[in-house]
């Protein structure tokens, strides 16, 4: 469920992950946390392009990573001329374009989610505010980010709070997730195996954790190989030439493919609820015959988020995205556990559930049957948004369906 529009309240001359009509007409500076589209909500439409080219002093802020990812993607490469660069842990003042009395200082971080994603705290006269993005820190990382924890008290905490309930207290530690991942794969000498993922970027670490172990390189398409041009340290590990490797990760899929094992790199169908009364004993779990999940999250989980959150000690904490069952008396309930007591309370409103699937899960959500298509719902859905909503929303129903008695041996096996 999306919890947030895009605009600071502290500070609406600002908007953050979102360049809607609605953004456009409060704020004249913009960020970017990262690349993943469900944070570039309307940058790629014409509305945000005519606003920018009207106000050619509006800046959009990112890190160095994303912005050379968006220069590289013809969806959002037009905008380049606005694209400005966020130096880690390097503080600088913006200056409201349109108060000359009215700035912020601004920070950031990285917020261990993919590569340039960024957390940004604000600094200024109506408060300070740390806003997370999409982030996965480690309940033992919480501490890393000194230069947010020496800054005074965070008055809001703008946080990612995707699988903030209980039930999903913990998600497996990608490093645990690969070396499962790895064992599984060399149990096979020839074997191919078709990696599915559900974003562009933020699979990194297998690939050059598989690279490393198997000495194998990683098939990719030409502009998955080409966006890592500003990474060459993970552009070495993969290659555009399907015929000279056993492990395929390219999008949308390959001739390649058709005979692989496929495991399916997500979180989101091993957290739905239908699948919480399963106790997961491993990270892989096998779907059908040559038909795999790996529980590989970008994702805090809900113990994760709890020690961050405790750590920052905020004044009052806004989500960002939050489960879809977790409504607004559950969520300030759940955060009085935290000593957290805020007032007034934060409300959420029906409408933005549905809005938070439409544009959040879909990368994620398939078919659990065995007769799972090739259809998911991928990065690219505004160039067919019509007919992929109406996908997902079929898949969404099929969810809640009884398994049927061929899919319930398919899980048991």
């Amino acid at each position: 469920m999306c919890t947030f529009g895009g605009i600071l309240t502290e500070y609406p001359w600002i908007s953050i992950d979102s360049f809607l009509q609605t953004n456009c007409e409060v704020s004249r500076v913009f960020f970017i946390s990262h690349i993943h589209t469900d944070h570039l909500r309307g940058l790629d439409q014409s509305t945000f392009s005519q606003y920018v080219t009207n106000n050619r002093s509006i800046r959009i802020y990112c890190s160095d990573t994303t912005r050379h990812f968006l220069s590289k993607l013809s969806a959002y490469k037009h905008l380049s001329q606005f694209y400005s660069v966020l130096n880690i842990d390097q503080p600088f003042t913006i200056q409201n374009p349109v108060d000359e009395n009215s700035s912020v200082t601004v920070t950031c971080c990285g917020a261990g989610h993919c590569p340039g994603s960024l957390m940004l705290l604000f600094e200024g006269s109506h408060g300070t505010i740390l806003y997370t993005g999409d982030f996965r820190l480690y309940s033992h990382q919480s501490k890393r980010h000194r230069i947010i924890l020496s800054k005074k008290r965070i008055d809001t905490l703008y946080i990612d709070m995707t699988f903030f309930e209980p039930s999903i207290r913990q998600l497996p530690e990608r490093e645990r997730a690969c070396e499962k991942l790895i064992d599984f794969i060399q149990q096979y000498d020839n074997q191919c195996f078709y990696l599915k993922t559900s974003a562009r970027v933020g699979y990194e670490y297998i690939y050059m954790s598989l690279y490393q172990h198997f000495g194998i390189l990683i098939h990719v398409n030409s502009e998955q190989y080409h966006l890592y041009d500003c990474l060459p340290q993970v552009q070495r590990v993969l290659t555009i030439d399907g015929n000279k490797t056993r492990l395929h990760a390219c999008w949308p899929k390959c001739s390649h493919t058709k005979s692989s094992i496929k495991i399916v790199l997500s979180v989101l169908w091993f957290t739905l609820e239908q699948q919480q009364q399963r106790q997961f004993k491993s990270p892989l779990v096998q779907i059908s015959t040559d038909y795999y999940r790996l529980c590989y999250s970008l994702h805090s989980s809900y113990n994760e988020i709890c020690t961050f959150v405790k750590q920052i000690s905020p004044t009052r904490v806004h989500p960002i995205a939050l489960p879809d069952q977790i409504n607004s008396e559950r969520f300030n309930e759940l955060l009085k556990q935290l000593g957290i007591n805020q007032s007034p309370i934060i409300s959420f409103a029906p409408s933005n559930a549905q809005q938070q699937i439409k544009r959040r899960y879909h990368h994620t959500i398939e078919n659990v049957y065995n007769n799972d298509t090739d259809e998911e719902l991928e990065f690219d859905y505004h160039e067919n948004r019509k007919t992929n909503e109406k996908q997902l929303f079929k898949r969404i129903s099929n969810l809640q369906l009884p398994l049927t008695k061929k899919c319930k041996k398919d899980y048991e096996k």
